[in-house]
């Protein structure tokens, strides 16, 4: 039996020193939470320091483990709306 799971996923880089990191879009995009980088330790926000967002694909084996994943498609982030 082959299942799947999905991941909504942004990736973020450091404007300082250029680290990637990848979480899930709901922390970078919805909360656009500021983190720190574990490289250089500049504080930035995640949803002004995104480069990408995809949804993540991942096969699930008959136990409930991932055994793979893959890039299912690039999603475009959402541009901001003037009030």
């Amino acid at each position: 039996m082959s299942n799947k799971a999905w991941l909504d996923l942004s990736v973020i880089q450091c404007p300082n020193c250029r680290r990637y990191y990848a979480d899930a879009s709901w922390y970078v995009v919805e909360i656009g939470a500021d983190i720190e980088c574990g490289t250089c330790h500049t504080t930035f926000n995640t949803k002004k320091s995104a480069t990408d967002r995809i949804l993540l694909s991942l096969k699930i084996n008959d136990e409930g483990k991932a055994q793979e994943a893959e890039i299912a498609k690039r999603l475009s982030k959402r541009k901001r709306q003037h009030s």
